[in-house]
């Protein structure tokens, strides 16, 4: 009898560590996470800071819980694939525009429409790390995309970056550019209400197109003109600042699901932490970039803002853009002025 008993409570021992230890893990302990994190510049550009202080501080705040496995330029996923990549957990992190969004939420349109921000100080409001404006949005975007922001960072107010040399001004200069944005409906309207005619071309293909004048013009913020070097092929910038261009720091969400508490905590405190270094380095970059352009010999052009800011409000609304926007949401960004 004795043996049966204890035979009995070998077995039971026996199941209990294969079901508590199946991951290599022991009874209670947190599973170890080592994160793929992919995005399209390079480590000096503020998306590659965010990137690198992500990994830096998570490794910290978790005792090397959670690591991360860095890749920048673009050396794992293309811009169109690294958000499919986001989507089906094949990517754990990346650093994603509103734009990439939209298809799967229409309200995420109406924060990549030209203007909805007025300022940095306004854009850091909306995305605080108390912000309601921002935890709501936040919960929308991981119901309908499957991953979920953690924080917000820009890389800049984009520009318009052109082989024209005549003065862009107001829309009405820009009226016949072949521009370049980024083939995703809610990029291809923010250029044609900028008053262009629009050519959707990868990000990696857009230095060979300007050379070639398969475009006219790119639009982004001086710290990707620079980093890709494409005033090396333009001549004007016309700082028209028509998108403060917000990055939100994104984990898919079947590995947010797996974390605790504590470790999701660690992970937003990091992602705020980065998303301010990388916001920084834009900050430092733009005030020197501006002369930098300069110097090299580039047109700097101060267009009439207003007059691009009312176009744009005008396309959005002649062409029903608007009609699927979270209204009350887009007023309780407007009262963060």
């Amino acid at each position: 009898m004795k043996k049966i008993v204890i035979a009995m409570v070998f077995m039971v021992v026996i199941v209990a560590f294969a079901m508590a230890g199946g991951t290599g893990e022991k009874p209670g302990e947190a599973k170890s996470f080592v994160l793929t994190y992919n995005q399209l510049e390079n480590e000096e550009h503020p998306q590659g800071v965010t990137e690198t202080k992500f990994a830096e501080k998570i490794e910290e705040l978790s005792g090397g819980q959670i690591k991360v496995e860095t890749y920048y330029s673009g050396t794992l996923f293309t811009q169109e694939g690294e958000v499919s990549a986001m989507m089906t957990g094949d990517l754990d992190m990346s650093t994603l525009a509103f734009q990439d969004m939209g298809p799967y939420l229409p309200t995420a349109n109406m924060f990549a429409a030209p203007y909805i921000f007025t300022s940095y100080e306004h854009m850091e409001k909306v995305f605080a790390l108390d912000s309601e404006v921002a935890a709501d949005f936040y919960q929308m975007v991981a119901e309908a995309c499957g991953y979920t922001p953690l924080a917000a960072m820009t890389q800049g107010s984009r520009t318009i970056n052109t082989k024209w040399e005549k003065p862009i001004m107001t829309p009405e200069d820009v009226y016949g550019m072949i521009l370049r944005m980024p083939n995703a409906p809610a990029w291809i309207a923010a250029g044609r209400s900028m008053g262009g005619n629009v050519t959707p071309i990868a990000y990696s293909e857009v230095y060979t197109a300007l050379q070639m004048g398969t475009i006219e013009a790119q639009d982004n913020p001086l710290p990707g003109t620079y980093a890709m070097k494409f005033y090396e092929v333009t001549k004007q910038i016309s700082l028209t600042k028509h998108i403060i261009d917000v990055k939100l720091l994104c984990v898919t969400n079947s590995v947010w699901n797996e974390m605790t508490e504590q470790q999701q905590q660690w992970m937003k405190e990091a992602a705020h932490y980065a998303c301010m270094e990388g916001s920084k380095t834009t900050y430092e970059q733009e005030a020197e970039l501006v002369g930098f352009m300069k110097d090299y010999g580039m047109i700097i052009t101060y267009p009439d803002v207003d007059a691009f800011q009312a176009h744009s409000y005008n396309y959005y609304v002649e062409n029903g853009l608007t009609d699927d926007w979270d209204m009350d949401l887009y007023d309780r960004v407007q009262a963060l002025k």
